[in-house]
């Protein structure tokens, strides 16, 4: 039987460990009650290919996640 829980396709994400898991802290304290992560994922995917009203997902207001940690090289 196919499961009916959320989209099917499963993607792997890399992310460095410190700036995942205060991606994760941020959206435990998002305004979305609903928000988890794979959602913000989405809804971010969403308005970045400018999908018809697609929308920002809702941010936290700033908070210890907010303090940068390590981050990739931009080159």
């Amino acid at each position: 039987m196919a499961s009916t829980k959320g989209p099917t396709g499963l993607r792997k994400f890399r992310a460095p460990t410190d700036l995942w898991k205060r991606f994760g802290d941020g959206v435990e304290a998002s305004p979305d009650p609903e928000a988890d992560m794979s959602k913000v994922l989405r809804q971010f995917l969403r308005w970045y290919v400018h999908e018809a009203g697609a929308k920002l997902p809702d941010r936290p207001a700033t908070g210890p996640w907010s303090t940068p940690g390590d981050r990739e090289d931009p080159a």
